[in-house]
């Protein structure tokens, strides 16, 4: 199956080199990062807070708002939503690295819907996300995971060395205190999921399979 390419993503200005992924990778997703960003700093938590939520890092606060961001240059399948109402949802499966940041970007808006958080326990069912992060600790089950959601269109995310040559799409690899993004496109490829051009030009494209 060929990548499938989406060209209507917001207009963004000439990417930086893959090196220097983070805050300044382009005009129109710097715009994002730091608003995004801006919202974290300003976020104090709730006594509702889910009890996994800590003071978050500020690596854990940028990891946070790129999930966001995905959610932006990505597209899903209609069907993907059985209406309307249908939330966004983003899945972290396993230990929760993100403290607060996650619960801090829950509300907002992504492609008209609303953005929810769902924290799922090592051994649950994986169900319901559009972006699934994948906490170091369930990686050793990364084989079982991706066999469950084989073809499914489910942006499947990292943060840890050669995380995405286990067959995972996309890592957030922190390299000189700066994330810097590869893609497996070969995973990509086997999803009905429409990535953008700007995002896949921001990446390392990497290979491995489970």
């Amino acid at each position: 199956m060929a990548l499938l390419i989406h060209h209507s993503a917001p207009r963004m200005g000439p990417p930086a080199k893959p090196r220097g992924v983070g805050l300044s990778i382009s005009a129109g997703l710097r715009h994002i990062v730091a608003v995004t960003l801006c919202f974290l700093s300003l976020y104090t938590g709730s006594p509702n807070t889910h009890a996994q939520a800590q003071e978050p890092s500020a690596e854990y606060q940028l990891k946070a708002a790129f999930l966001y961001n995905f959610a932006k240059f990505v597209e899903w399948p209609v069907d993907t939503f059985p209406d309307s109402t249908t939330p966004f949802t983003i899945c972290a499966l396993g230990n929760d690295p993100f403290g607060s940041s996650l619960d801090a970007i829950a509300g907002k808006t992504v492609r008209d819907r609303a953005l929810v958080i769902k924290r799922i326990r090592s051994g649950d069912a994986v169900t319901g996300c559009q972006i699934l992060y994948v906490s170091p600790n369930e990686l050793p089950q990364v084989t079982g995971l991706l066999r469950s959601l084989h073809k499914a269109p489910v942006l499947t995310v990292c943060d840890i060395d050669a995380c995405a040559e286990t067959g995972l799409m996309l890592n957030l690899r922190m390299a000189d205190n700066r994330v810097q993004l590869d893609m497996n496109l070969e995973t990509v490829q086997q999803t009905p999921l429409k990535v953008s051009s700007q995002l896949i030009k921001l990446t390392r494209i990497v290979k491995g399979q489970p």
